[in-house]
């Protein structure tokens, strides 16, 4: 073993120092990037006479130095942490996104999405995110654009309230020219009754109760002429009157009832279909205090549009529209791997398959070994800052004691040369 060998092992100590410093600043560098996976240097040492050379017990070999064998990125899962943004998504637990091409598609566990000039659901920096689309089984693209919320008609509209019966008697006015004359002239009126029509229009139907004699009740329903072919502002009565007949104890009476609904048919304009329903106004009582509405309900529900989007834990990535319903765009599928640690970097939180990663199994999130998906939520860098500093410490004392033997080493070969004088 000669005194040059020491050079050349410093040497290698520097460069494998050097380069485990620079994973460290990497980690560093990354300790706030979206499912960033800390890295960790793996050193061998140097053997240069090879694994299967034999020595004599009295002339022992040093080794030739260090190398980093590999630098190692740590699979866990990082801490998810809420957002409240739509189209962000975590992974609690196993899996990887998949994106960009099907045939060769990369892998993430970055979750903050956006949707592109195409409608698509892509990655932060734009790759595709790979789904089924819909209700399919078939792998895909997730296309967010043109969705909506088809609307129904209306059909049946129930209303609970009271009718004050200490209430004058009112007229029905004849032929009403505004909305106002009906309002003056009623005992009690409902102004804000919406329906819709075949094609999801909105519709307002005013209800107009009129006093009658001692417990009796008519009930009126106007629409505007606009909705129904003709003059626009002026109210249209639509069905027929309904009488309300209540006891003496201020309730309708179950044989009275079915008289207590009244049937409306409306010839709506713009391509819709004629509408038919029923106001049911069996539940109302007549009792000494203010007239009003306490709840109603009905059915139909107009055109919606796209208000918010959200991630269930199985995948499904739904659109939230303003109607109120929810409408499936597709489910995001997770891939897993025999191997993750086999798997390489490709960048923006990315990997690609390798030989030793095997084959990606793909299932929805939550089967198959699988995580969920946490909506709403980001998985943060596994990056530990303290123990990055650690890690830097130790791998720049090796920097610096291999440049104090690399520098020890030259003196000596110097003052070797030195004796030869």
């Amino acid at each position: 073993m000669r005194i040059e060998s020491a050079l050349f092992s410093s040497k290698e100590g520097l460069t494998a120092n050097g380069q485990a410093i620079a994973v460290v600043g990497d980690n560093i560098a990354n300790s706030n990037t979206t499912a960033y996976k800390t890295s960790r240097v793996e050193f061998g040492d140097l053997f240069a006479a090879g694994k299967d050379a034999t020595f004599p017990d009295a002339l022992p070999q040093a080794g030739s130095g260090v190398q980093v064998n590999r630098v190692r990125q740590i699979h866990e899962t990082g801490v998810i942490e809420a957002t409240g943004r739509p189209l962000d998504v975590g992974i609690a637990g196993d899996g990887f996104f998949m994106s960009g091409d099907i045939e060769s598609p990369l892998y993430t566990r970055a979750g903050n999405f956006s949707i592109n000039s195409e409608g698509l659901l892509v990655t932060a920096d734009g790759q595709p995110i790979l789904g089924l689309q819909g209700s399919g089984t078939t792998l895909g693209t997730l296309n967010l654009k043109n969705i909506a919320a088809a609307g129904s008609p209306t059909s049946a509209v129930a209303l609970f309230g009271n009718l004050n019966s200490s209430a004058a008697v009112s007229t029905v006015p004849t032929t009403p020219a505004t909305f106002n004359e009906i309002t003056s002239a009623a005992s009690f009126v409902v102004p804000s009754l919406e329906v819709h029509d075949s094609l999801g229009v909105s519709h307002g139907v005013t209800l107009a109760f009129f006093k009658g004699a001692s417990n009796s009740w008519t009930a009126h329903a106007y629409m505007d002429g606009g909705d129904l072919g003709q003059t626009a502002g002026v109210p249209v009565e639509v069905g027929s009157a309904t009488t309300l007949a209540f006891s003496s104890s201020g309730v309708i009476l179950d044989a009275d009832k079915a008289a207590a609904k009244m049937t409306v048919n409306a010839a709506y304009t713009g391509g819709a279909a004629a509408g038919n329903f029923t106001i049911d106004l069996s539940s109302f009582s007549q009792f000494a205090g203010s007239s009003g509405v306490n709840s109603l309900t009905q059915d139909g529900q107009s055109a919606g549009n796209v208000k918010s989007y959200e991630f269930l834990k199985t995948g499904q990535l739904n659109a939230v529209m303003d109607n109120g319903t929810i409408v499936q765009i597709g489910t995001v599928q997770l891939a897993q791997f025999p191997n993750v640690d086999g798997l390489q970097r490709a960048g923006n939180a990315a990997f690609r398959t390798s030989d030793s990663s095997g084959k990606p199994v793909i299932s929805n999130p939550g089967s198959e070994g699988t995580g969920t998906l946490e909506s709403a939520s980001l998985e943060r860098s596994t990056v530990d800052l303290a123990n990055q500093f650690v890690d830097l410490v130790l791998y720049q004392r090796g920097y610096q004691a291999n440049s104090q033997t690399f520098g020890a080493a030259n003196q000596l070969i110097q003052s070797t040369i030195a004796l030869i004088r």
